[in-house]
């Protein structure tokens, strides 16, 4: 029974596993690798790039081999043959002319590496039009048309990969552990519509009056689809539903009996809900969702397993957005050029390093793309079901800024709000206090008012809620971290998500990024500053600590997120059955070995986005 006082364990929220991604740096495993400053990084890239495949080897040293023969390669070897491409396609860097429309005038930005943009991604995902009608979701093919204009938007492809990549962290099909699907719930964010999908709708609507001739002008549906923001986080509930035909059941309607299950509710996957909140996107939606989780209202019946993911490709179809943000708040190679006028040649900063939060560099932002996932579930549901518990989610909120009159991220009043919420719920609801939390993900946009601003408002809120939980001494210096400046860029609605994974990271005792492009601290950051560790160097992470992610956007949108090591004394912390309990507990080790390795074969593996979604979908009629 629950123990008087403790928080019940099906109001406790866990993620389970970590982050999948893909970003300018490359997918999960180059991007862990370049935070680690592992040399792997390079090999891992030519994996991105379809150079090697990865056969065998552990977790911490792969085994690269050929993809043309399959024959082994080392990591000079790799080095030698395309170390120069990799790097040149990686990271922050200029866009190619033809990508540009032509009257825009800045073409720095951070694109997917490689190919990943031009069908290197649906590689990697097995996504393709033949890999989707050879597999057991073949009913789906339509939906994957090799046109580009027809098949899904990039957008689409990112939330697939990094949504259903994340459920690599669980060790039974998904099916299996929650028998209703409608208890199942797909929680996004993005800032951004597919917007080269949306291009794509310039083509006639009115095949038989256009004069346009192009056999795709009549496919309508499938163009207005894949340009919607819902689009992507709509497939992804789409192929974890049962496989059921349309076209089949317009012939045959008993087939539909399939998903009749006991009581009212269909055998489907709840319609997946999608925030749009400018960078907050990511945040807001966990912030609704969680509280879904959560709630006890009668009648309502709560999602028990979420599938919180984000994705954006705001530059495509011609990078026109690099205009819409002025080329005061952007990156660009003369406003480089004038950073650099003067220094010796060793203290120039490259164009890859030129998004640079809290130095006094600071002169603009980065644009780029990218798309991750993670697997959020009560501690109830993963205790039952033996599931790697790699954070507490002990605090959340979500505020609308509304005090300033400049439509900027960080100006104004009241952007400490929803870090306050957040905190204030990690005390109410699960007795951390703000001392608790020692590292800050930082939204850390590039500009010197976003730097100046967000350590304000971080100031604020601690001091704020430090003196609301009665305490007199000094506030702990906290380190501090910001994904975007390993090369990442500014991938707006995703950004938050992102920094989550990072903080789980943390409190998972791992290393997580620093400001890797840090080289003097901006002299104007103000007192708050005084409270803050930053440094170039990877953070090392606490296994016992908390880790804190507010994000600011546009429009006076904010989020954050606290997150606690699950720990055994954490856990303990909770109303839970105590035999169930510590027979996770002592479980636990071989539980987490197993999804470290589960994750990394898998995400080593082409074609794991499709083998996942045939595994974990709920089926259907035979």
């Amino acid at each position: 029974m629950t123990a008087e006082g403790k928080l019940p364990a099906h109001r406790v929220l866990v993620t389970v596993g970590t982050l999948c991604s893909v970003s300018s740096v490359g997918t999960t495993e180059t991007h862990r690798a370049v935070v680690n400053e592992d040399p792997s990084a390079l090999g891992f890239a030519a994996f991105d790039a379809g150079y090697v495949g990865i056969e065998g080897g552990t977790v911490d040293s792969p085994a690269f081999v050929r993809s043309s023969d399959g024959s082994a390669i080392d990591l000079a070897t790799i080095e030698a043959e395309w170390g120069a491409a990799l790097r040149s396609n990686m990271g922050i860097r200029r866009l190619p002319e033809e990508r540009v429309a032509s009257h825009v005038p800045c073409d720095v930005a951070a694109p997917l590496p490689h190919d990943l943009e031009s069908g290197g991604l649906r590689r990697l995902a097995g996504l393709g039009f033949r890999n989707i009608r050879q597999s057991g979701l073949s009913d789906m093919f339509g939906l994957f048309d090799d046109d580009p204009r027809l098949g899904p938007s990039l957008q689409a492809q990112l939330f697939l990969y990094g949504g259903i990549g994340a459920l690599a962290a669980l060790p039974r099909p998904l099916s299996q552990m929650l028998p209703e699907p409608h208890r199942f719930r797909v929680a996004a964010g993005s800032a951004f519509p597919g917007m080269d999908s949306h291009h794509a709708m310039s083509l006639g609507m009115q095949p038989k009056r256009e004069l346009v001739e192009d056999k795709k002008n009549d496919r309508l549906a499938f163009r207005l689809a894949a340009s919607l923001s819902t689009h992507g986080p709509a497939l992804v509930s789409a192929f974890l539903a049962p496989a059921i035909s349309l076209s089949r059941v317009r012939r045959k309607p008993e087939i539909l009996e399939a998903l009749v299950q006991p009581g009212c509710y269909k055998r489907v996957p709840q319609a997946p809900m999608v925030a749009s909140a400018a960078c907050a996107s990511a945040l807001v939606g966990l912030s609704d969702v969680a509280t879904q989780m959560v709630s006890d209202y009668p009648g309502l019946v709560p999602p028990q397993c979420v599938l919180w993911t984000a994705a954006d490709a705001g530059l495509l179809p011609d990078a026109r957005i690099l205009e819409a943000f002025g080329l005061g708040a952007m990156m660009h190679n003369d406003k480089l050029a004038q950073i650099n006028e003067g220094r010796p040649a060793a203290d120039q900063r490259p164009l890859n390093k030129s998004l640079a939060p809290f130095d006094i560099d600071a002169q603009g932002t980065v644009v780029g793309h990218g798309g991750s996932g993670v697997v959020v579930t009560t501690l109830e549901f993963a205790l039952e079901h033996g599931l790697d518990i790699t954070s507490l989610i002990v605090g959340w909120a979500q505020s609308g800024e509304t005090g300033g009159k400049g439509h900027f991220a960080g100006v104004g009043f009241g952007g400490e709000n929803a870090l306050i919420g957040a905190l204030e719920m990690a005390h109410a609801a699960h007795g951390y206090g703000v001392q608790d939390f020692g590292h800050v993900v930082a939204h850390a946009t590039g500009t010197r008012t976003n730097s100046r601003t967000e350590l304000s408002n971080l100031h604020f809120a601690r001091t704020a809620v430090a003196a609301k939980q009665g305490l007199n001494e000094r506030l702990r210096d906290v380190t501090i971290g910001a994904p975007k400046s390993v090369g990442d860029g500014h991938t707006m609605g995703e950004t938050g998500l992102k920094a989550a994974g990072e903080a789980i990271r943390y409190v998972l005792g791992e290393k997580t990024v620093g400001v890797p492009t840090l080289r003097n601290l901006d002299p104007d950051l103000g007192d708050p500053a005084e409270f803050v560790k930053i440094g170039a160097a990877p953070v090392d992470g606490d296994p016992d600590g908390g880790a804190l992610v507010p994000t600011q956007g546009f429009g006076g949108y904010d989020g954050a997120v606290a997150l606690r090591s699950a720990t055994p004394d954490a856990l303990r912390r909770y109303g839970v059955f105590e035999e169930c309990l510590e027979g996770y507990l002592e479980r636990w080790p071989e539980i987490r070995r197993d999804r470290v390795e589960r994750e990394a074969r898998l995400r080593r593996t082409r074609g794991f986005v499709l083998q996942l979604a045939d595994e974990h979908r709920w089926a259907g009629a035979s």
